[in-house]
């Protein structure tokens, strides 16, 4: 299956929120691990700009040191203070966002860093004991297209993402469908921006890829047509574009390929083909990308087969 470039679900706002000046003038090059432990100290600081300082820099050098997700989450009372400036925005999530007080980009960067937290198995497996993907549910489930508040369901839908990078975890997986993770993402689905439904999605193919995943989303009806219907939704808004995103086109290809290694899925597929994989609709896209054009090709071979076994998956 495809994996997602960083890009697409880290840093995505970068080019389109500008730091404040006072914060974007003042980031050292390359700190050393007396700096981390101070930012991460400084984050109980009351004084909101010795906070926003701290929090700008360990967000900008999060990639550079693989302790930082321990700190955040061993040091005292860190994770419970970064949650409660993730609860304040809750109230500014049913309207656009027209205030310049910079709580969005403040909230987003606090995102980045639960980013770090669940893509190291040591902090996700403590994160999933703790229930704490709920709080990030309601970002995702945003009903407004702003685009400050976009970057809130961005970064969301990241924390998730990174919870299922390779090698995806089954136990993860098997915590994220019973938790209603799919249905989460259905806002990114219906009304979100282009990053928001590839990272939707790659949350999807991921579920997907493994046994534990794909029995789920097909074991009942409902829960395949749900399925089939927000990739449908995609396909759609594929034609609708000027230049179709080839990652997002990628994914959904994977996906269906997966369904159809399920005999349940297989014959619901043959039933409600996805017309447009198979009637040259993305005869471009599918020309400039090898791997979605063997993943259509392995799909029309399973849909063919009246009998075929179930493919192996861990």
């Amino acid at each position: 299956m495809v994996n997602l470039p960083d890009s697409l679900y880290e840093d995505y706002t970068i080019s389109r929120v500008n730091l404040p000046s006072a914060l974007a003038s003042t980031v050292p090059p390359s700190p050393d691990i007396r700096m981390i432990i101070k930012w991460v100290n400084d984050l109980h600081n009351n004084i909101p700009s010795t906070f926003d300082f701290a929090l700008q820099n360990l967000t900008i050098h999060r990639k550079n040191f693989e302790i930082l997700p321990r700190l955040l989450w061993k040091s005292h009372f860190t994770v419970a203070m970064l949650l409660q400036e993730i609860l304040k925005i809750y109230p500014l999530t049913s309207r656009p966002v027209y205030s310049q007080n910079w709580m969005h980009l403040r909230v987003y960067n606090i995102l980045l860093l639960f980013q770090c937290i669940t893509h190291y198995p040591e902090t996700r497996n403590c994160f999933l004991k703790a229930d704490m993907q709920y709080y990030f549910y309601p970002l995702m489930d945003i009903n407004v297209t702003d685009p400050r508040l976009e970057c809130l369901r961005i970064g969301a839908l990241g924390v998730i993402a990174h919870m299922l990078r390779p090698p995806v975890d089954p136990a993860a997986v098997c915590y994220l469908v019973n938790t209603s993770c799919l249905q989460h993402c259905t806002k990114a689905i219906e009304i979100g921006s282009t990053e928001s439904k590839t990272i939707a999605v790659f949350i999807i193919n991921k579920i997907l890829s493994t046994g534990e995943g794909l029995q789920y989303c097909c074991v009942l009806p409902d829960r395949f047509f749900f399925i089939d219907g927000l990739l449908k939704r995609l396909l759609m808004y594929l034609t609708t574009m000027a230049r179709p995103c080839p990652s997002l086109f990628n994914l959904l290809v994977g996906c269906y390929t997966s369904l159809s290694y399920k005999p349940r899925a297989r014959r619901g597929l043959r039933r409600y083909l996805p017309d447009m994989l198979f009637n040259n609709t993305f005869a471009s896209l599918l020309a400039a990308d090898p791997a979605a054009e063997r993943n259509r090709r392995e799909l029309i071979k399973n849909l063919e087969m009246k009998t075929q076994p179930e493919k192996n998956r861990k």
